[in-house]
């Protein structure tokens, strides 16, 4: 079983950032990893943000112990990240790992004002945590649902994952960016 599963939905109109986001896995100085595509089915414009938060649950066999979404319009840029998670859950087993990212190119997530708090609408992204596989399994029916404030998407999964889980990990470090400048759920052009 590998340390990390990265998961990846693969949007049809961005194929140079799915190659930019593949690149980056391969890049990592550790090998332990798997990295799941998971393409849209059949439609050549992108299922929508809706639609493509639901079909996460049809990802189902994951053969690493966490798994993280990095989704197709992201990359890494922290070439070490793997080799950091198998060092730092060698000795115990958070069930969720939070760490940094940089939004639109300047804006790091999650914000200072959060950092070691409960998640807040807006100030997370899905590449600034990875959850333990059976913390994945028992939530990821989560993603894309309304929480209270009616807001859906990663958060609503981190959100209800934090709920349920006491043991947090904190690691203070830039992992991964957006390769857009603004936006989501669009194809290369429309971010150009």
């Amino acid at each position: 079983m590998k340390t990390i599963a990265f998961i990846t939905r693969v949007h049809p109109r961005r194929p140079n950032m799915l190659r930019v986001c593949r690149e980056s896995v391969k890049e990592q100085t550790c090998d332990d990893y798997i990295h799941i595509l998971h393409w849209d089915d059949k439609t050549e414009v992108g299922y929508g943000v809706s639609r493509a938060n639901l079909a996460m649950e049809k990802i189902k066999h994951i053969e690493a112990r966490y798994v993280m979404v990095l989704d197709d319009d992201d990359m890494l840029i922290d070439r070490d990240f793997v080799k950091t998670i198998k060092k730092e859950t060698e000795l115990i087993e958070p069930e969720i790992i939070f760490f940094k990212g940089i939004i639109n190119e300047h804006w790091v997530y999650p914000k200072p004002n959060i950092w070691g708090k409960a998640p807040k609408f807006a100030l997370i992204a899905s590449f600034c945590f990875a959850v333990r596989r059976d913390v994945w399994m028992a939530n990821i029916r989560e993603f894309g649902k309304p929480t209270q404030a009616g807001v859906g998407g990663d958060f609503s999964f981190i959100s209800a994952c934090y709920k349920r889980t006491k043991n947090h990990l904190w690691l203070d470090r830039v992992v991964a960016k957006t390769q857009k400048k603004q936006g989501r759920g669009k194809g290369e052009k429309e971010h150009a």
